[in-house]
């Protein structure tokens, strides 16, 4: 836990929390020298009606007081600092460990799924930003102030000190038990906090799908049963420890009233002093203070305790995300796929012995049917996902030695799921190249026919995923994002899917002269998109069952010669 904290401050952080725990060691330090100086001021100064003295020790009070208050302050800055720092960069380092990761969706480890890794971001951290002040002021001034209150407390007053020691051992067993109770409800909160997230993100996302289907009660019931399994979890986790404050407040009242009624005896006996009673119980009270905060910071330490596990769980699967290479991007541009084998499983396999060989500057077409793996080999191909068998070049170089800047700078792919970020338009094109100019933006934009909408007004606003636009839009503007780098491959899977016919089609003219002679993919259920490509391939259950020119194809596939036959007419096949 600590190694987290410390492994994601740097810097003036650090310095920070290692400052602020000095500064409120001071400030309990001369917190805990105020009762003794109050019994001097009634037992000296009132005593003898000494008001000269009276009055300095008054003043030494004040200037305590103000010091304290001063190196209270102190630490509050240097705390805060510690912690929203460490925030900062343990968010950062989460997300990037969650961007960097390279297995499907399937196989994601569960710290890594959306659903969870939000929690972890936002409530587990901010738990971590609480563990840090905590660590740096009230993990060191309640003790200081418990432990030195009972040391002042005998020191000042030994008769009375075994009330102390028969009430403290009393209230340590039974924080004990409290803690050992509360850590596995909290981690089980936790846990049903990730369930409401997942409920609440499918919810919002297939909101569309919901009232399609007329399932709103269904899902409001799914809803609230998983939200009442959240409240009874976190009720049994707060009635935990509920009673643990009124506890020891019960027990350190009843022992003050202790100290007053034999304290008392003793004072009418003058075996005590009024003042040794007055400090003792105002060391009691202080006791009583930093017990209740202690509760405080237990219930706050089992928060983090889960919370810290749960990031350290993230943070373990950072060996998993890193990516090798070291080589930058070939000169050349053929692609070639030797015995390229993936699968979930050995048993579930989605590629099987894919051999392909792209020239450089060919037009490569793939079709297939739904789930045959097409979009899966161009995943290969960017290394989205890693873990397969066999051997992947580009330009002669395997892909696995490549930087992954530089391979995605060599490729750039428009996916069909067309997503858009929240910002402006210019900002959505620039992602590829963010230096790009308003010419190469305008360039962009008007092969893949965004114009009309567009127009020249790259500043237009863009809600979040792009919701202000339709569908057809939102891809036109995802493949001008693909286009404008102007890499040497161009990747297109099923980027047209939601456009129109024609201007499918003045896409694909427009697209033929940008790209002339530059190695281009493209995946399409639509013949047409494919037709005119140097070469085909046809996809079925994860292997390619046939290769050729349309031509070829035509004659040589039965599946693609039904393609055409549904979508184009007998007179393509004859």
């Amino acid at each position: 836990m600590l190694k987290i904290l410390f492994d994601h401050m740097h810097g003036w952080a650090r310095v920070s929390f290692f400052l602020a725990p000095l500064a409120i060691m001071g400030e309990a330090l001369l917190d805990l020298q105020q009762p003794t100086l109050m019994a001097s001021i009634v037992d000296v100064g009132l005593a003898k009606k000494d008001m000269t003295y009276v009055w300095h020790t008054a003043i030494l009070m004040a200037v305590i007081a103000i010091a304290a208050f001063a190196l209270g302050a102190i630490c509050n800055a240097f705390s805060s600092y510690a912690a929203l720092k460490m925030g900062q960069n343990l968010r950062t380092h989460l997300l990037a460990i969650s961007l960097a990761d390279r297995d499907p969706q399937a196989l994601k480890p569960e710290t890594l799924k959306p659903e969870t890794l939000i929690t972890r971001i936002t409530n587990d951290v901010t738990q971590m930003q609480t563990l840090v002040s905590m660590l740096t002021r009230g993990l060191v001034r309640s003790p200081m102030l418990l432990f030195g209150g009972i040391v002042m407390s005998i020191i000042v007053s030994p008769r009375l000190s075994w009330i102390i020691l028969i009430a403290l051992p009393i209230l340590a067993i039974y924080i004990y038990v409290i803690v050992r109770r509360s850590l596995p409800l909290y981690t089980a909160m936790q846990g049903q906090v990730d369930v409401m997230n997942r409920i609440m993100s499918e919810n919002l996302t297939g909101a569309k799908t919901i009232k399609a289907y007329v399932l709103e009660d269904h899902q409001l019931t799914q809803f609230n049963t998983e939200n009442r399994n959240l409240q009874t979890i976190s009720q049994r986790a707060v009635l935990a420890t509920v009673t643990l404050a009124p506890l020891i407040m019960l027990v350190l009242n009843l022992a003050v009233v202790a100290a007053l009624a034999y304290g008392g005896n003793l004072a009418i006996s003058r075996t005590i002093t009024t003042g040794e009673i007055m400090a003792f119980v105002n060391y009691m009270i202080q006791i009583t203070t930093a017990m209740t905060n202690t509760v405080n910071l237990i219930t706050t330490f089992s928060r983090a305790i889960t919370s810290s596990a749960r990031v350290n769980a993230v943070l373990a699967e950072e060996a998993g995300t890193e990516a090798s290479g070291t080589l930058p991007a070939p000169a050349g541009s053929t692609i070639q796929f030797e015995h390229v084998n993936f699968g979930f499983s050995q048993s579930r396999p989605i590629l099987d012995d894919i051999n392909l060989t792209v020239p450089s500057g060919q037009w490569l077409g793939i079709i297939g049917s739904t789930g045959s793996g097409k979009t899966t080999l161009i995943a290969l191909l960017t290394r989205l996902y890693e873990h397969y068998q066999g051997n992947i070049t580009v330009g002669g170089t395997d892909i696995q030695q490549i930087t992954l800047p530089a391979l995605h700078k060599k490729i750039t792919v428009a996916l069909q799921d067309s997503l858009l970020f929240s910002g402006t338009v210019a900002h959505n094109l620039s992602y590829g190249a963010p230096q790009a100019t308003p010419t190469q933006l305008a360039s962009g934009v008007a092969i893949a026919r965004a114009t009309e909408f567009v127009g020249t007004n790259y500043d237009a606003p863009v809600e979040e995923a792009g919701k202000n636009f339709s569908g057809g839009q939102r891809q036109r503007l995802n493949l001008a994002r693909a286009i404008i780098p102007d890499p040497d491959i161009l990747v297109m899977d099923d980027a047209t899917s939601a456009v129109d016919q024609e201007t499918n089609t003045e896409i694909q003219d427009a697209l033929v002269k940008a790209r002339r002679n530059r190695t281009t993919i493209i995946i399409s259920q639509r013949v047409p998109n494919i037709m005119d490509c140097d070469q085909i391939i046809v996809m079925q259950n994860g292997q390619i069952t046939a290769r050729g020119t349309h031509t070829e194809l035509v004659k040589s596939s039965p599946f693609y010669a039904q393609l055409v036959q549904t979508q184009l007419g007998g007179d393509y096949i004859d």
